[in-house]
């Protein structure tokens, strides 16, 4: 009895060494998302203060308990490394701020750092910076140097956006979060906002030309579409009221759909557009126009294979969408198109952070449609 029970006693002691020998080589032929996995379960236990049950985790993850040690201390060690990159970052953010500029020398920051710029905005603590961050609220707030910049960052710095991405452009830009997004979606969807229609009414009362308009307000693409864009509001200001718009009907679609069918035909608009302002004498051209093309479109359905055939494709022959095209039978147009929509995807998560949230708040108040609102959030889709 007495030599079982002595057994007994020394198992536990010697299971860390009899573990040490069987998973001795496991920590260094195991991937990073693993060894993360490891210390985010032993990080739980702690957040709790109770003790770690070593013996379950090394049946659980199959390396022994000095490994595993061994991992969370490698872990500590970089959130030491992270939390004084951080202090050193926001400290440097302090040092190139220009106020005439309103913002920091980022590029330049990341190039001291040895980080990408993403890299480096992620590290800067806002919490603890003494840099003041702008408010522009309204789109005529922004200066035209604000609004080319914050162009360029969108399109060449940050890739598909999410949230995140959002208040990294934020700090990039020193302007609120939501302020960049609003400017953005304006520039985006050619929207002309009551602020803005105001400001380019009061110039051109002035008399100032359209392009000097856009070098004030160089907010959407080119004078064209500024104009276009104010002609709309104008328009939709005009002759249709919120408080009068009608949503249509289904047997005014149907009708519409029977016009468009009969009359809209190539050199024939101008017809088509006198018999549908007679059905319909109390809307405007423009919501007969918008309603024609939503009719005549056929929608384009891309399904999880196509994403999949894109993506094995964009592996073997790069961003060649002319080649890719060709091989799935659709345009280079189309083809890139397919392999955005697989990258969002690849985004896709269950639950929402703050951010997300308020960009999709603001898309509400703003009347952003949902498949717009989910581009722009970037890692929920229209239906959530």
């Amino acid at each position: 009895g007495a030599a079982v029970r002595l057994a007994q006693s020394t198992r536990p002691a010697m299971l860390p060494f009899i573990t040490r020998r069987r998973y001795a080589s496991a920590i260094d032929s195991i991937s990073p998302e693993r060894q993360q996995e490891i210390v985010s379960a032993i990080r739980a236990y702690q957040k709790d203060n109770m003790a770690v049950p070593w013996i379950d985790m090394i049946r659980r993850f199959r390396i022994s308990q000095v490994d595993m040690e061994q991992a969370l201390a490698a872990d500590d060690a970089r959130v030491q490394k992270r939390a004084e990159q951080s202090i050193h970052v926001t400290q440097m953010a302090g040092r190139t701020y220009d106020e005439q500029r309103g913002r920091c020398d980022w590029e330049s920051i990341a190039r001291d750092m040895n980080v990408s710029l993403i890299e480096c905005l992620r590290l800067f603590d806002s919490s603890v910076s003494t840099v003041p961050v702008r408010s522009l609220p309204n789109i005529t707030d922004w200066s035209a140097e604000d609004i080319s910049t914050l162009k360029s960052a969108v399109s060449e710095k940050f890739g598909v956006i999410t949230a995140d991405e959002w208040r990294l452009i934020g700090v990039y830009m020193n302007i609120e979060q939501s302020d960049c997004f609003m400017a953005h979606n304006i520039c985006t969807l050619s929207r002309m906002t009551p602020d803005m229609y105001k400001a380019i009414t009061r110039h051109k009362n002035n008399g100032l030309q359209w392009k000097d308009i856009f070098e004030l307000y160089p907010i959407l693409n080119s004078v064209s579409v500024l104009r276009d864009a104010y002609h709309r509001f104008k328009e939709r200001d005009d002759s249709e009221p919120k408080t009068l718009r009608l949503k249509w009907s289904d047997a005014d679609t149907c009708l519409l759909k029977e016009l468009v069918q009969t009359y809209d035909k190539p050199g024939n608009r101008r017809e088509f557009l006198t018999r549908a302002q007679t059905a319909f004498p109390s809307r405007s051209q423009t919501s007969i126009l918008d309603k024609s093309r939503r009719i005549i479109s056929k929608p384009q359905v891309i399904t999880n294979d196509a994403m999949d055939r894109v993506n094995k494709l964009v592996g073997a022959y790069g961003k060649d969408w002319a080649r890719i095209g060709q091989e799935i039978d659709v345009t280079p147009l189309r083809a890139q198109r397919i392999w955005t929509l697989h990258q969002e995807r690849q985004k896709v998560t269950l639950t929402w952070t703050e951010n997300e949230l308020d960009i999709l708040r603001k898309c509400i108040h703003d009347g952003v449609g949902m498949a717009e609102a989910s581009r722009l959030i970037g890692t929920k889709t229209r239906l959530g």
